[in-house]
């Protein structure tokens, strides 16, 4: 086991305009396997992230449905974190950007960038769009790329090439919301003076080799093009003040607020525990800090947020865990059309675990895929109820009948038995490192090979045939397969944290302090009650699922 290391996991903040889908959990949940496995190590972890309470989104929902923004974010915050804490996330702490704490930190930062000059005042063309008679975002105008000529960019980045964009530099831009044409105000604005740190962050950026390649690409892609000042204010009414005479009836844009998030909640964190200080080691040299996010946030957490780290002098990312799209049954997901399935929804009837485990092991790592209930029902049935559930029950049960539900002696030990014991402990290893690289395909991969191993080992073993003639043979075979079991149990815990525990209490394995490594089971130690870990979804399911989805859909 390593020394303890300071491990620093920052995930997106999503936007509570609206529940989560299963985009959101498939971008952020890699947060959690982190943060589990590198405290199954027995290092010292903070993940940090909450609510993103304000932007455009938001306060067009609130004028919808004629309430308050506070009121939208409040009602989605708390259906947020309830989401996250039902699918295991394992937050230090999840807040949310209107806090009191949040608002203070941002303004703390905002006035030591302004003292330092890298805040500087220029005009901004601001979009308006006439047929809603509201102002947009930079995320709420699309158009054709001016540079590669791809219809469907966003006002501040263009998908397709990764080029950096000002609404104004859009061919044909119109507002995301009605389609309506947009116009262009000149204003005023606050800037983050990117340029004034460019060659630093060129430098940083080409040393960081072990990104992830859409990070490097994107990143690099902006570099290319030469870094801009980018406006962090906007005339509008909810949002956290600028702390500056003149500017009252200005707000600090939502990007630049919900990226200190991070910070902002790791110091709230520290404040609860009662360390005001305890954050500090999590933001200083020797600390390692990955942020997990949608690759449509790459830039902001590649470019802008280090910029501010350095200009603060707080530690940079070390890994931008950065996934590409999920899309849901050959069509990307949209939630102004209601084509996507809603995490409450899909908790209300399903178990979390087996998202976990489609998701990490088909998810959309370094490519975008393609969510199918047929393939969801299909892979999960075969991996996890025929190979992974059923060796569980199996062993168990066994043991339940033949050794009054007590672990078996271990007798003599032949090359199969140790070949299998030794696989269990490479494992370890193996699944450790393709966690650190971010590699959580490869990683599952590695546990469930240990799976079919164990499948394989039983069935040549053959306990229940041994078991007439050689009680103390039957006896070790069961012991090893025990071993096993204890081994996914704690393998398991990352990607599918309640199963790993139900798997835990059948073998009465208890303690805070279980590591990333063998736990020890010794003969006659009594077990506890066994059941299926999962049970087998119906070909039913695959239709009815498929018909809610296609019955929700917005016209």
């Amino acid at each position: 086991m390593e020394s303890s290391r300071r491990i620093y996991i920052g995930s997106a903040w999503p936007y509570v305009n609206g529940n989560l889908h299963l985009g959101h959990i498939a971008a952020l949940m890699p947060a959690d396997l982190l943060a589990r496995y590198f405290r199954a190590m027995g290092d010292t972890v903070l993940w940090t992230s909450g609510s993103d309470c304000h932007g455009t989104p938001i306060t067009q929902r609130a004028r919808k449905e004629g309430c308050s923004p506070r009121d939208v974010a409040e009602r989605f915050h708390a259906s947020v974190s309830q989401t996250f804490s039902e699918f295991g996330f394992s937050y230090s702490l999840y807040g949310a950007t209107m806090e009191p704490w949040h608002y203070a930190g941002v303004q703390e930062s905002f006035l030591e960038l302004h003292k330092q000059g890298f805040i500087i005042e220029d005009d901004y063309h601001a979009a308006h769009c006439d047929a809603c008679m509201d102002t947009r975002s930079d995320r709420e105008i699309n158009g054709t790329c001016p540079k590669c000529k791809t219809a469907g960019a966003r006002g501040d980045q263009c998908n397709a090439c990764g080029s950096e964009l000002n609404p104004s530099e859009l061919l044909q831009p119109v507002c995301a919301i009605c389609g309506g044409a947009i116009t262009f105000e000149t204003s005023r604005e606050l800037f983050l003076n990117l340029p004034a740190l460019a060659e630093q962050l060129q430098t940083w950026v080409r040393s960081q080799t072990h990104w992830r390649d859409n990070a490097k690409k994107w990143t690099e892609g902006w570099l290319t093009q030469g870094l801009k000042p980018r406006a962090i204010s906007r005339k509008i009414d909810w949002g956290i003040p600028i702390p500056l005479q003149g500017w009252e009836n200005r707000r600090i844009y939502v990007w630049f607020e919900a990226v200190h998030g991070y910070l902002t909640a790791s110091m709230e964190w520290a404040r609860q525990k009662g360390d005001p200080d305890a954050w500090k080691p999590f933001w200083s040299e020797g600390a390692k800090a990955y942020y997990v996010i949608g690759k449509d946030n790459i830039p902001f957490h590649t470019l802008m947020w280090p910029f501010i780290l350095m200009a603060r002098g707080l530690a940079l990312p070390w890994h931008i865990v950065s996934s590409e799209y999920l899309g849901l049954e050959g069509q990307p997901l949209s939630t102004s059309k209601n084509w996507a399935i809603w995490a409450p929804d899909y908790l209300s009837r399903h178990d979390p675990d087996r998202l976990r485990y489609y998701l990490f092991a088909n998810g959309p790592e370094k490519q975008d895929v393609d969510f199918t209930w047929k393939s969801f029902v299909e892979i999960t049935n075969s991996e996890l109820v025929n190979n992974y559930s059923n060796l569980v029950y199996r062993v168990l049960s066994f043991v339940q009948k033949r050794f009054d539900n007590k672990v078996p002696e271990l007798c003599e030990l032949r090359a199969v038995d140790d070949e299998l014991l030794l696989q269990c402990v490479t494992t370890f290893g193996k699944v450790g490192k393709f966690i650190e690289a971010t590699e959580f395909r490869h990683a599952i991969e590695a546990v469930m090979t240990l799976v079919q191993e164990a499948n394989r080992y039983m069935q040549h073993e053959e306990p229940w045939t041994v078991f007439k003639t050689d009680l103390a043979r039957a006896g070790t075979v069961l012991h090893v397969l025990l071993q096993v079991l204890a081994s996914l149990s704690i393998l398991t815990e990352p990607f599918m944290p309640f199963q790993a525990k139900r798997l835990r209490d059948m073998l009465q394995i208890h303690g805070e302090d279980l590591l990333w490594q063998i736990p020890k089971l010794e003969p006659g130690h009594e077990l506890g009650v066994i059941f299926m870990l999962f049970l087998r979804l119906e070909p039913s399911v695959v239709v009815d699922e498929e018909q809610r989805l296609h019955a929700q859909v917005t016209k």
